[in-house]
Order: C-alpha cells, then structure tokens, then sequence
C-alpha cells in the first residue's frame, strides 16, 4: 500500500511539473497581439490628480486603478520638447545617444540648423507642398518597434499617427511602412512620406475626403456647464494670448467661422488648436486598426498615437485655463472610445496600453508673478558684445558654438574666447553655470551635480557646441506663447507613465522612474532585443 502511495506520489509530481513547465512555455509564447503607445503632448502628471473628478470610470480612471502608474516619472535631459520626447519614449535612451537633441539644432559639420525630420532627398505623398519630405535619418539608434518587426522577420506591423510630423515619424522608428501626420492649413489632410510608400493607401484618400474633415470644424463649447470647472482659473483672464483673432478667449468657439479666409479657402489650422483635433487622430488610428488589420494574428503589431492638440491650446491659454481643463475632460472621451475598441476588436487582455507625455510645461509666467511666485522671462540669449559676437556661430539648445576658423585668425586664443564667453554668461541672472565640454565628460563620471547631468545627456557628440549653460530654476525664455516648456526642472519633466494591458501589475510606484525606461520594460514584457543604444532599466515592479 506504501508503495502505491509512493508511486502515485511520484506520479503526480511529474505531471504537476509538466503542467507548470506548460503554463510556463504559453505564457513566455503568449505575446500581446496590439501595443498601443499614446504620447499626449505638453501633459503635465498633474493634470492626472488634478482633473480627477472631472474624468469618466472608463477613461483615464481605468487605467489608473487597473493598470500600473507610475506618479514619478521623468526625463533626464535638458531641452524638454516634442521631438527629444518622443525618440526617448520610443528608443529607451537620451538624446546623447539617440541624437534628436531638439526640435531643431546647430548641426557643425554642415554649419546650419536643421529641423528633426526634415529629408529633402523624400518625396512628399498626399500633397504637393513640400511637408511631405520627412523621415527619421537623423535618429541614430533603433526604436522598440524597430526590434519588434526584426524579431519577428518583419511580419510585425508599425503604425504611427499624429498632427505633428516630427511625433509621427521618430515614434514610428526606422522600419515603419505606415507613418502618417496632418497637413492643415489650406489642405486639411493626412500625409506621409516617400521613405514609407509611394502612393497614399484607398482608406486613407476616403478619411482625406473633405466632407469627412470638415465635420471636425465645429463650435468648441465646455463639455460640462462652465460653472462646474472649478479645477480652472476663470475663463476671462489676462494671461491668455488672442485665440484666432477672437478679441477675448472666452468660450464658445465658433470654429466654422474662425476657419473661413479672406480669400475664401478654409484654414484647417483651426481643428489642431481644438479637442477636435485629437478627435480625427483618434478616429484615424481606429480606422487604421481595422484597415491594416493591426493585431489580428499572434504577431504582436505596433500602434503610436501622438495627441498632440493639448500642446497647441496649452501654449495659447496656459495650465491654468478653462480650454485646457475642457480639452483633458475630452480626451478622455477619447482614452475610453480606444479602449472600448480594444475590447471589441483586439480582444481584452490581449493589448497592452502605454500613455505618457513628451514634455511638461510651466504655468503662465504673468499668472505666477501676479500671485508672488518670482517667475521671470529671459527675452534673448544675444547678449554678447559685438566684439564676441564675431566668434560665435550659433547658440542653440543652451549650447554655444565658436567660429574656430575666425578664433585662429585673431589675436585671441581659443581658450581666451571660452574664458571671455564663459565670463560674460555668469554675468547674466537667469545663468546656472556654464560648461567647457572638453571637460564634461569627465565630470560626468563622478558629479551628482543635477545640472551636469542634464546638460550631458542631451549632448549627442556629433552636434555638441564648444560651451553648453543651463538655466537657472524659475526662468524661461520668452515666445509667442501664453506659457512654455524646454527646460530641465521639473516643471517640464515631470510627466505622467501609465502602463496597462497584458502582462501589467496592477498598482503604483513613487519611486523616481526615467521616461527612457519605456522601451526596456516593453522589450522585457515582449521578450525581444533592447533598442541598440538602450539606457533605461525594465520597470520591474510593472511586470507580472
């Protein structure tokens, strides 16, 4: 009897140990047929906590308290704008490495600017206008869905849309047949690239139709009765800039007419400084869904949706407004349409879901001061004497460039005009410290100085300047905008990671996470290589 006990025993380990190895080898071969990355542009974490109340359940709210969210979550370079943003989230490392310093910079070899994705060698595709000619030639590592499609052969799928350009292109990596950006102005229309295809797809001519775009046209009042957004300043105020020529910025917006020109064409400008505007990127990336059949087999697809209104109206009414409260109550209509589509189409638990931002920004500077917050607006970074002047190329994304050739044909040694130059931006009161690069590597190696850090990692060694400085905390540089965003405090890095889907732990970390750690968590959840430059680390506590 002992002996049948035994056998038995034995019997039933063995099998309990196949079934485990089997749950073991399906669920390492299970992959998520969907990733969707959506970045929302200018979003600060604390619009989440913020306009809790104002959120539906099924929205924001569901991924929050069914996902995992990440409440400090940062960048870790200096120059907080779009196109830094979005290769971060996208590669899994800093602009030293992956080389989108800017939206724009000073590249020295060629001794001119130039714009992130601009390729002149490209044809535009679904327009005349030369905004056609995009690629991302100038990112310089591989992106999480790059690795995606080279795991898998390339049978996988990438798609990626956005009213911005520069948020289309980098998010879609290398490898993406499928990228595609909003030509407004006199057009109205998704466009994309020769480097991705040669002829716009059928589907996409029909959205294109322009009795389908000007149903986005429409008048812009609050989603709720104006006197519940208690969350907001009032919506008379004057830290606002003109919105369309509007002689106050008050709602309603009566966007129909503010579209309509002189010369009788319509501006189209109008849907993207609208919630309408993630409205059509929204509706295009549903559509892309189900016309490129995006997760419809075992091979995990890619989907990045760059929302990028919430930057245009951020700009113009500032974190404290009205517009900008209606806008998020909106998009999150807009997170719970997609999720709901998810569930219907993708299947649930078989996506995962990343939401974050490419930057921050700053409250109004006139509406701090006004409330004793010493804020203070820098105008110009020209503020060399002529005799300097001479010396200097460009300044650019807090780097300053010499001109070596004229340095070597005065009476000036290099290291004088550093010295000159150096001494004359201490001076200045919005200057933290200036940096000699030929010493920051070094420096880097054993300082916790939060500004070296900052100034480095947005250093790519091929665009370098010969100083770099940073600016002190509570100044920014002066625009056209009510407020702004681009530097490295927290004001602009701080921004929210929510992760949600397949194979994520429901819960919360505090802990100081990195926006570059995205990427890493991804290729760890999905088992494929890191990006080829990859500094982030896997969010551990994120994955089941």
């Amino acid at each position: 009897m002992q002996k049948i006990n035994l056998k038995t025993y034995f019997t039933f380990i063995i099998l309990l140990s196949f079934c485990i190895s089997a749950q073991s080898e399906k669920k390492v071969n299970e992959n998520p047929r969907l990733v969707v990355g959506i970045v929302v542009d200018q979003m600060k974490y604390e619009y989440i906590p913020k306009f809790w109340n104002k959120y539906g359940n099924n929205g924001f709210k569901r991924l929050v308290s069914q996902g995992f969210n990440a409440k400090n979550a940062h960048y870790s370079y200096a120059v907080t704008s779009t196109a830094p943003g979005h290769a971060t989230v996208v590669t899994g490392t800093t602009p030293n490495y992956h080389g989108i310093v800017g939206n724009e910079w000073f590249n020295p070899s060629l001794n001119k600017e130039i714009y992130c994705v601009d390729d002149f060698l490209q044809k535009s595709v679904g327009t005349l206008s030369d905004e056609g000619k995009k690629s991302p030639r100038s990112l310089q590592t591989t992106t999480i869905s790059d690795e995606n499609r080279i795991s898998s052969n390339f049978k996988a799928k990438t798609f990626s849309v956005a009213l911005k350009d520069r948020s289309a292109v980098l998010s879609g990596g290398h490898t993406s047949k499928m990228s595609y950006w909003f030509n407004a102005k006199n057009e109205g229309k998704f466009i994309t690239s020769s480097y991705y295809m040669n002829e716009l797809p059928e589907w996409v001519k029909r959205f294109n139709e322009r009795k389908n775009i000007k149903k986005y046209i429409t008048n812009w009042d609050t989603y709720y009765d104006i006197n519940l957004y208690v969350e907001s300043g009032p919506d008379l105020n004057q830290h606002e800039i003109k919105y369309l020529g509007k002689n106050n910025s008050t709602f309603p917006y009566d966007l129909e007419r503010k579209s309509k020109t002189k010369s009788g064409k319509i501006d189209y400008d109008v849907i993207k400084y609208s919630p309408f505007g993630n409205d059509i990127v929204k509706d295009f990336a549903l559509d892309a869904i189900e016309h490129e059949n995006l997760g419809k087999d075992e091979i995990t697809d890619f989907l990045h949706i760059g929302f990028s209104s919430t930057d245009h109206v951020g700009h113009r009414f500032g974190t404290n407004s009205v517009e900008v409260l209606d806008m998020y109550i909106r998009l999150d209509k807009n997170i719970e349409e997609i999720l709901d589509y998810l569930d219907k189409k993708i299947g649930e638990k078989k996506y995962i879901i990343y939401l974050t931002s490419d930057h921050g920004i700053t409250h109004v500077p006139s509406y701090l001061s006004e409330n004793k917050v010493p804020f203070n607006q820098l105008y110009s970074t020209n503020i060399f004497n002529e005799e300097l002047k001479k010396y200097i190329k460009d300044v650019s994304n807090y780097n300053v460039y010499l001109n070596q050739e004229r340095i070597a044909e005065s009476v000036y040694s290099y290291k004088e005009i550093k010295d000159l130059i150096r001494n004359e931006l201490k001076k200045e009161p919005w200057v933290y410290d200036v940096y000699d690069f030929t010493q920051l590597d070094e420096a880097v190696s054993y300082s916790e100085d939060y500004a070296i850090n900052m100034i480095y990692y947005n250093s790519h060694p091929d665009l370098r300047g010969d100083l770099a400085f940073f600016l002190k905390p509570l100044w920014y540089k002066k625009s056209s905008s009510a407020s702004n965003h681009g530097t490295g405090r927290t004001y602009d890095t701080h921004v929210p990671l929510i992760f949600y889907g397949k194979g994520i732990k429901t819960g919360f970390s505090s802990q100081r996470i990195y926006i570059r750690d995205i990427a890493p968590t991804l290729s760890t959840i999905l088992g494929i290589s890191f990006s080829a430059l990859s500094t982030g680390n896997p969010i551990i506590s994120a994955i089941k």
